[in-house]
């Protein structure tokens, strides 16, 4: 095997382009991934504008892949070169205390944009290291295509997360603000949990059919008036028990939205993880700090359990997120393609995948 290889490395503000890089070394423990898949997220044009992560400065970028293993470490148990595998979005570091206590997601330590390891590149890359690969790698069933396995490892399992702290009881009416391919998965993932009205903000034709075929019950355009009176229309006057934030603009509007449409008592969940203002809520919408309201960010869960299981509601045949997929490319020579379309904020564009 080669020392070195391509990756599509961030160099500063406004700054990434194809670069030779080392092929990371292995530890006992760690697999080495060749991706056969690879999907643009906001969250990667994002970084690249405004380099807001340091210690991904140097390094190839990217989050969201599938591959086949090419190597793996000596202690790795459960995996074997070739096997078809998700490949970890978050990169939770499971080998301090604190995984213990069930908080190995926020350390996300073996992530490129946070570990200090220079040789920690993300999923743009002709392989990729993954530490911990029997913790953090999940095998892909027969029955599931890369194109379906890849919508796992961010938009499904964003979604499902944020769905999982929204706290939704049989029967509970639910609104998602924003129905990109995130939210269009905490549309399924809330209709499995057995919301009954589930009222989904958004205004693009194609993901508002989409947010139907997932189970959406109402729909509110916000281009048409303002959205806290037409989701008390939907709802017939009855406050949200709980409201998913999935859309990054507008952030003050998006937060006082929810808080406002949400029961005493009820949760807000935020999944977006970059707004371009900073947030705020008017404390009317909390009683002065006398009416208990839950506020929770939501960063995703990840690692091999949790990918599992979301696999396996793939293979049954419960979801198919392959539907979020509307732009394919061949070669990692166009993924510069797939990542000006995120870019273009087009609204035919749901989530762009680079065949490689």
């Amino acid at each position: 095997m080669p020392e070195s290889m391509r990756g599509y490395v961030l160099h500063g503000k406004d700054d990434a382009s194809w670069s030779d890089v080392p092929i990371p070394p292995l530890g006992p423990y760690d697999a080495l991934v060749r991706p056969t898949a690879v999907a643009t997220c906001t969250t990667d044009v994002h970084l690249i504008a405004a380099a807001s992560f340091p210690n991904a400065i140097g390094k190839p970028i990217g989050h969201e892949a599938v591959g086949v293993i090419a190597r793996v470490g000596d202690r790795v148990k459960d995996f074997a070169p070739g096997d078809r595998v998700v490949m970890s979005a978050g990169g939770p570091d499971w080998r301090i205390p604190q995984a213990q206590r069930g908080e190995a997601k926020y350390h996300p330590n073996n992530m490129a944009y946070f570990s200090e390891d220079p040789l920690q590149g993300g999923m743009f890359g002709e392989y990729v290291r993954a530490p911990d690969a029997d913790l953090s790698l999940a095998h892909i069933p027969d029955a599931v295509t890369d194109e379906q396995a890849l919508m796992v490892p961010d938009m499904v399992a964003t979604g499902f997360t944020g769905v999982e702290r929204m706290h939704i009881d049989f029967g509970d009416t639910i609104v998602i603000l924003g129905i990109g391919p995130v939210g269009l998965m905490a549309v399924a993932a809330a209709s499995m949990r057995g919301a009954a009205r589930i009222v989904v903000v958004g205004s693009r034709p194609n993901t508002v059919e989409l947010a139907r075929a997932y189970g959406a019950t109402h729909v509110v355009d916000y281009t048409k008036g303002p959205v806290t009176d037409a989701v008390l229309a939907a709802t017939e006057g009855a406050l949200a028990d709980s409201v998913l934030v999935a859309s990054g603009g507008g952030a003050s509007e998006q937060f006082s939205t929810a808080m406002r449409i949400v029961k005493p008592g009820g949760h807000v969940a935020v999944v977006s993880l970059f707004f371009e203002e900073e947030v705020s809520i008017p404390l009317d919408v909390w009683a002065y700090g006398g009416l208990e309201r839950f506020l929770t960010g939501v960063f995703v869960l990840t690692g091999r359990e949790f990918y599992t299981r979301l696999l396996r509601l793939i293979e049954v045949g419960r979801l198919d997120p392959s539907p979020l997929v509307t732009h394919r490319f061949q070669g990692w020579d166009r993924l510069e393609d797939a990542l000006d379309l995120m870019r273009s904020r087009a609204p035919e564009v749901i989530k762009p995948i680079v065949v490689v």
